[in-house]
């Protein structure tokens, strides 16, 4: 049974929400909170899956999954990558390092423990398209540009601002969005 989940995220608070909620769906879960105790972990335990925050102490999440792929034993391991950058870009490289998915980052508990569930279950290292490394990402509902960045997340609503236009809006539980308004 596929259940060892790597967990790299040094925010304390995010770190141990998603810890639990992993727990709680019955995974077992390695956290550690640097680029270098991931590689470490990656080597020792082999784990199945890893989920990645991109802002490391000292490396970046991409940089971090480019050194896993590398990795003789754990090439072939699926990573989600957590980021505020919710663009095409965001994607392209997504795919392109073969992180496996990646969700707006600060993520709901329940959120991360569907999409591990769902890597988990396509059972593929690597995304077929930038487009299928997505979960859970919308494009600007007034200018449908794909260049919007996840901002403040509260319980289970989440902000959203679009680098285009400027407009901010907000998704309450994964629903349409709503309460639209214009960035000054």
């Amino acid at each position: 049974m596929r259940d060892q989940i790597l967990l790299v995220n040094d925010i304390p608070d995010h770190a141990m929400s998603y810890e639990r909620a992993l727990l709680a769906d019955g995974l077992r879960v390695h956290a550690v909170s640097s680029g270098a105790e991931a590689l470490a972990c990656v080597r020792q335990v082999q784990p199945d899956l890893a989920v990645v925050d991109v802002r490391l102490p000292d490396m970046s999440g991409w940089d971090l999954c480019r050194e896993i792929k590398t990795t003789p034993a754990a090439k072939s391991l699926p990573v989600v990558m957590l980021t505020a950058d919710v663009s095409k870009r965001s994607a392209d490289d997504s795919q392109r390092l073969g992180c496996r998915a990646w969700l707006a980052h600060p993520a709901r508990p329940h959120d991360l423990v569907h999409a591990v569930r769902l890597v988990l279950a396509l059972d593929l290292d690597a995304p077929r398209s930038p487009e299928d490394a997505l979960v859970g990402v919308t494009n600007c509902p007034a200018c449908a540009t794909d260049q919007i960045k996840a901002t403040l997340r509260i319980a289970v609503i989440q902000y959203y601002c679009c680098k285009a236009c400027g407009l901010c809006w907000r998704v309450d539980g994964g629903n349409a969005a709503s309460h639209l308004h214009q960035a000054r």
